[in-house]
């Protein structure tokens, strides 16, 4: 019903109460509802009860007495401690909907504001439980706190807090906790195992994090001498017309975006700084397509095409006729819906370069028909 990522607010627990039990069937209008309603003749507490969702100007009896149970303003302890029974009846029921019950009743008993720092520490506590199990765990967190306010010695609130952060993964501040409640009970044995084994995941999680920026900032590197590569030979890059960036970094984001846009492999710099391309071959008149994951900027189609295509040697499945032969063959562009014959025995980043070829999604693409033949005229012609 809610996300995972946040702690519930007070408004989506009421939500949620608002919500009837499988098999619940509220009450019919009539007398014997008004029988049920009546404190002295419940054999249960209805729903509508629990959830706070009843009328109380409707069945002002059953407002009275409750107030009467739990609104004694001469006794404020009272009435506080009576909300925390309350909400450990609800907590022992196991139930996500008990839990939600729960902070309500310790809730109301925190707002009696009652002078007993004893029972406002416990009652926090208690609340930051319910929290914990609802996996409300910042709350939870936020709970232990105060509760620690109340009795800066209540050494099960430092416990819980910690449990709390250790489901968020928060290992310093488990560790920040795990102090102040060593302050509190050096000799806890608990605490000490809990620091011992947090210091050890500190040490891992360190490790990684240096990792992960080392490994950062040579992505970061790559990435910087990649753009310079591609600005230095003047290749052009498309880059949607919907996308306006506002800095230069933004800007430099977009190209690296979509030069690495490719499902079939990204451009890269070998060690030599030469840009290693994937690069499509289209066949038009079968529909098919040959992939060069790794063709380097200084060969030249031919070098690929030659071998793809020998003289005598076995044609590919698609090639019906036999006619894809390197001699018979003819390399083309696609230039905003015209044809554009390319040299072959150019290098790829001549051909890039000098006929304007724009890269799109990361990929130069060719296109390669049999010279003459009828799709090859017909591509010409745009039909």
């Amino acid at each position: 019903m809610f996300g995972d990522d946040d702690d519930l607010t007070d408004e989506q627990i009421l939500e949620y109460l608002k919500t009837d039990p499988p098999g619940f069937k509220p009450f019919g209008e009539n007398w014997e509802k008004e029988m049920d309603m009546h404190p002295l003749f419940m054999d249960s507490i209805p729903q509508e009860v629990i959830d706070g969702t009843f009328d109380r100007t409707e069945w002002p009896v059953l407002a009275s007495h409750l107030d009467m149970m739990y609104d004694d303003d001469d006794d404020l302890e009272g009435s506080a401690l009576n909300y925390k029974l309350d909400g450990n009846t609800y907590f022992k029921q196991g139930t996500k909907k008990g839990y939600y019950l729960s902070i309500i009743s310790y809730t109301e008993g925190i707002d009696k504001k009652c002078k007993d720092s004893e029972l406002n520490a416990i009652l926090h506590c208690n609340r930051a439980a319910a929290h914990f199990n609802i996996g409300n765990y910042r709350k939870a967190t936020s709970d232990c706190e105060t509760a620690l306010s109340h009795n800066p010695k209540y050494i099960k609130a430092v416990i819980r807090a910690i449990r709390s952060q250790q489901k968020l993964g928060n290992t310093r501040e488990v560790l920040s906790w795990c102090d102040r409640g060593l302050a509190i009970d050096k000799h806890n044995e608990e605490l000490i195992s809990i620091k011992v084994k947090s210091l050890q995941k500190l040490k891992v999680v360190e490790r990684n994090e240096r990792k992960r920026l080392a490994l950062e900032a040579k992505e970061r590197k790559t990435n910087a001498a990649l753009l310079d590569a591609i600005e230095k030979r003047g290749i052009s890059v498309y880059v949607p017309e919907a996308e306006h960036p506002d800095t230069e970094e933004e800007k430099e984001q977009l190209l690296l975006d979509s030069l690495k846009s490719s499902t079939v492999g990204q451009v890269s710099l070998n060690q030599d700084n030469q840009l290693v391309w994937p690069v499509r071959f289209l066949y038009p008149e079968y529909s098919t397509s040959d992939l060069i994951s790794e063709f380097c900027e200084i060969n030249c189609l031919a070098d690929h095409l030659s071998y793809m295509f020998p003289p005598s040697g076995e044609c590919p499945e698609w090639d019906q006729e036999g006619v894809y032969i390197f001699q018979n063959l003819v390399v083309c562009i696609n230039t905003g819906g015209k044809l554009i014959e390319v040299s072959q025995t150019d290098s790829l980043l001549d051909v890039i370069v000098n006929n304007k070829l724009v890269i799109s999604l990361g990929t130069p693409t060719f296109e390669i028909f049999v010279r003459n033949s009828k799709t090859h005229m017909d591509h010409i012609m745009g039909t």
